[in-house]
């Protein structure tokens, strides 16, 4: 018989972050920010790999009252990094890529948008 349950400890990291800010830098509260995981390149030999597996993220977020977002987790690749402040229609989109380290460790990708009119 157990003493109890047996509770495995789970310590997320984020793996991109950063700030959204206006055409005079004030911070956004609100905006969407959508990350989404980009396919790999074509190889040299002419086979195409794709990230875009089953468990390939494609995550959203708002933005705090600071500006500021992260998403956590996020499998090593390149990401297309998209906001919209659906209030005023302005947007800003960068492509970030995440890596781990050897002992799986996630290196923060940081991101900072300022959106404008496209």
């Amino acid at each position: 018989m157990s003493d109890g349950p047996n509770w495995e400890i789970v310590r997320h990291q984020v793996a991109v972050a950063g700030r959204v800010v206006d055409a005079n830098d004030n911070p956004v509260a609100g905006a969407q920010v959508t990350l989404t995981m980009l396919p790999e390149k074509p190889r040299k030999d002419g086979a195409t790999t794709s990230q875009q597996q089953p468990d390939a993220r494609c995550d959203q977020t708002l933005t705090k009252t600071d500006g500021i977002f992260f998403f956590l987790d996020s499998l090593p690749g390149k990401y297309s990094l998209e906001c919209v402040n659906r209030r005023s229609g302005l947007q800003d989109k960068k492509t970030v890529s995440v890596s781990h380290k050897e002992d799986g460790t996630i290196v923060k990708a940081v991101a900072d948008l300022k959106l404008s009119k496209s």
